[in-house]
């Protein structure tokens, strides 16, 4: 292969990624430039090298040098850690659609200018805000003079968890953080194609708002996702169909091929335009002309981004004339993305993307002619079902098991009925308005054919979803060995290998406890509390994280996935301590989840009483308070929950006061005394007195806390008694979920911090 060619091979696409992961698995980064300059020496390597081996080496020197160097500019970009907290007054351009909420407008905004008590702040990047209060959002596109309180990106670290500071640095984001006040608003400035897609988008919300069908031509005209329900998200989820309401790149490979079929109809009416321009070279041009539009449309998202550079590599080499396989075809689209943006990689989008390719080339490669229209289909769907299985355990831990057949019926009706019609319907909304309503409407009759005919209807079946306990990294590589073996040619011996090298992702090999020992697992859920606690065969969560104003939930988003991931299908007790929104809030969606066959959660005929014991597997658990007849008095009515095995004991006091504390050391000292302490009130000055604080002399407690909590948690002087004593405390907001394993005879045996023994380098 000629050197100019060299790093569009297979190989050289593979070591090109191989160099990239390997920076994806960095704890910290090596510094920029000596990255950079590493980038630039592979580059030269590879395109001289005669040899192959050279070749290669050179270029997973660039992949890594090229992405360590991406990673470090876009952490550099995130604000100081001293102008956390501070008012900053802020000149920032919106980017992208606002999406309203019941509680505040929610923006994405690039930086222009910035300043600090009249000094001016060297802060560039974009960032996320939240303007509480306000009704109607701003243009997009807009300038706006405000005064804002920024942080750095940081979310919760648990098992099976969203990772909030991965998808940040993906983003490029700098900061996040909330409008104080407004100083100005610029309107000369307006995105015309982003004011364009609000406006489209609420035409379409008005018009047919009354259900789903509004909210979801938003989303597959103009990218707008804002106005889908949990519900729609579930029925979406279910059925793996989530991949077609973003705007996918299928929407945008087909939107590339109506452009050819146009060039092409042109070529038809006219046949003397071949004689004067090559019609291929007219029909890649036209192709692209098309995606572009459609992107533009689309809102230039990351991943429309990464489907339009692909889908311009393979016509480059059509127009240049060059025959490349399949497979080349998809090195060269993978190779160029790599290179545009190496943290691309991060995204589960950018592994879905590619490996569904990939397994298409490989199981319909030779065989795609043969058959009916019908059978090729079907063979496709299959192909992506098992192809993907593998990552979408990975990323998501579940999978849909009606997905299959909800796809062979929506991928071509959304795809060739509802995008097209939508898209006409948006171009008569611009030039041609007497004819939007019946194309608008014929959409609309499409999308509620599909949705209430089909998908609504298989999300609703008991075994539409599968949730799977999170998988390790060598589990997911077998897997995806063995989804190539299931998928050979059929007259390949040795296929049912497949199958026995996919069971790791069903039956995991779980570390759980064994008989009379505790696991104890403190999730990281911000300003809140979640206490998972299992036994060798039965598990307890205490509290179930809080539930926001903005109806954000933490026991959806953390503590559900969390449990699933560890391989927790039912809870045998949900106990909520008391009725904060902070231990509560959570609480709906772990009961419609997990479904407990015991719950505590607060209320007269449900609650918690002092006295009330029971034992698992040698485990023995006893609520210490509050007493029977004890009134409803908030914070002090917490189930004060005692779970031990021998002389190892765990504290579970809620939120309760310096009040009950004294309460529990006077008239329960003997049952204190505990190896481990979740701190009571988030280690608010209001407990932990000194007494308590010695009655119980845990060897570690446990802070549950926000990052930069308006509270103050754990106050200083708390954290303070406890460090005077000998105790090692712990903080969630610091360390993320903690993990502590306790046995009958040694104590604890097990003390893991979810920041400490998974460290990325993207992670605060």
């Amino acid at each position: 292969m000629p050197a100019r060619y060299a790093l569009a091979s297979p190989p050289s696409a593979a070591a090109l990624l191989a160099g990239t992961l390997l920076v994806h698995l960095l704890p910290a980064l090596p510094p920029a430039v000596p990255m950079l300059a590493l980038a630039l020496g592979g580059s030269v390597v590879a395109l001289a090298a005669d040899s192959r081996a050279v070749r290669i080496a050179a270029v997973l020197a660039l992949g890594f040098g090229w992405c360590a160097w991406h990673a470090a500019a876009s952490l550099a970009v995130r604000i100081p850690a001293e102008l956390e907290g501070r008012d900053l007054k802020v000149r920032v351009e919106t980017v992208d659609l606002p999406r309203a909420g019941s509680d505040a407008v929610r923006f994405d905004a690039r930086l222009l200018a910035a300043s600090l008590d009249g000094r001016e702040l060297k802060l560039a990047g974009r960032v996320r805000l939240s303007w509480y209060g306000r009704a109607e959002p701003p243009v997009p596109g807009s300038r706006l003079a405000l005064v804002v309180r920024l942080k750095r990106p940081r979310g919760v670290v648990n098992p099976g968890g969203f990772d909030f500071e991965r998808f940040a640095l993906e983003r490029r984001y700098a900061a996040t953080g909330y409008v104080r006040s407004l100083v100005a608003i610029e309107h000369d400035a307006p995105h015309r194609i982003d004011a364009m897609r609000a406006a489209f988008a609420r035409v379409l919300r008005e018009r047919f708002g009354a259900d789903s069908t509004g909210a979801l031509l938003a989303a597959l005209a103009v990218g707008d996702q804002s106005a889908l329900s949990e519900e729609d998200w579930h029925v979406l989820r279910a059925t793996g169909t989530a991949h077609l309401i973003a705007i996918s790149g299928m929407h945008v490979g087909i939107v590339a091929g109506l452009g050819a079929l146009l060039a092409r109809g042109m070529f038809l009416a006219w046949p003397a335009l071949a004689l004067r321009t090559p019609r291929r070279r007219i029909e890649a041009v036209a192709a692209l002309a098309a995606a572009g539009a459609y992107s533009l449309v689309a809102g230039m998202s990351l991943p429309v981004q990464r489907t339009l550079l692909m889908i311009a590599v393979v016509l480059l080499a059509t127009w240049l004339r060059r025959a490349i396989a399949p497979s080349q075809g998809l090195a060269l689209a993978l190779v160029a993305v790599l290179l545009f943006d190496p943290l691309s990689a991060l995204g589960a989008g950018f592994w879905l993307s590619f490996v569904g390719v990939a397994f298409l080339i490989f199981c319909l490669g030779g065989r795609a002619a043969t058959g009916s229209a019908l059978a090729g289909v079907t063979r496709a769907q299959w192909a992506m079902t098992i192809g993907l299985l593998p990552l979408t355990a990975w990323f998501f831990q579940q999978t849909a098991l009606a997905g299959p057949l909800a796809n062979l019926a929506a991928v071509p009706w959304i795809s060739f009925a509802v995008v097209p019609l939508l898209l006409l319907a948006l171009g008569a909304w611009l030039v041609l308005p007497v004819a939007f309503a019946p194309l608008a409407q014929l959409a609309a009759w499409a999308m509620q054919g599909i949705w209430h005919g089909c998908l609504e209807p298989i999300s609703r079946l008991r075994l539409a979803e599968w949730f799977l306990p999170e998988p390790t990294l060598v589990a997911t590589a077998l897997a995806v060995l063995g989804a190539f073996v299931l998928l050979l040619p059929r007259a390949v011996p040795g296929r049912a290998l497949g199958a026995v090298l996919l069971a790791p992702l069903a039956w995991p090999l779980l570390d759980r406890p064994g008989p009379g020992q505790i696991d104890l697992r403190i999730l990281d859920v911000g300003q809140g509390l979640s206490v998972l606690a299992t036994t060798a065969g039965h598990a307890l969560l205490y509290d179930a994280g809080p539930k926001f104003r903005s109806g954000f939930d933490m026991g959806d988003a953390a503590v559900v996935p969390a449990l699933r991931a560890l391989g927790v299908a039912r809870l045998d007790r949900l106990v909520v301590s008391h009725g904060d929104s902070d231990h509560a809030g959570g609480a709906d969606s772990v009961v419609a989840a997990l479904r407990p066959a015991i719950r505590d959660i607060g209320s007269e005929r449900t609650r918690c009483r002092a006295g009330e014991r029971w034992s698992w597997d040698g485990v023995a658990f006893e609520f210490l308070h509050p007493p029977a007849e004890f009134p409803e008095l908030g914070n002090d009515s917490s189930c004060v929950l005692r779970i031990a095995t021998g002389d190892s004991v765990v504290l579970l006091p809620g939120d309760v006061s310096a009040q009950i504390e004294a309460r529990l050391v006077r008239e329960q000292p003997r049952t204190l005394a505990a190896s481990l302490l979740v701190s009571p009130h988030h280690g608010s000055r209001s407990s932990s007195s000194e007494a308590f604080v010695t009655a119980v002399a845990p060897r570690v407690v446990v802070h549950s806390t926000g990052h930069r909590n308006r509270f103050g948690h754990p106050a200083p002087v708390v954290a303070g008694r406890y460090h005077a004593s000998g105790v090692l405390g712990l903080d969630t907001s610091r360390d993320g979920a903690v993990h502590v394993r306790l046995d009958p005879r040694h104590g604890i045996v097990r003390l893991d911090e979810a920041r400490e023994i998974a460290p990325r380098y993207w992670r605060e």
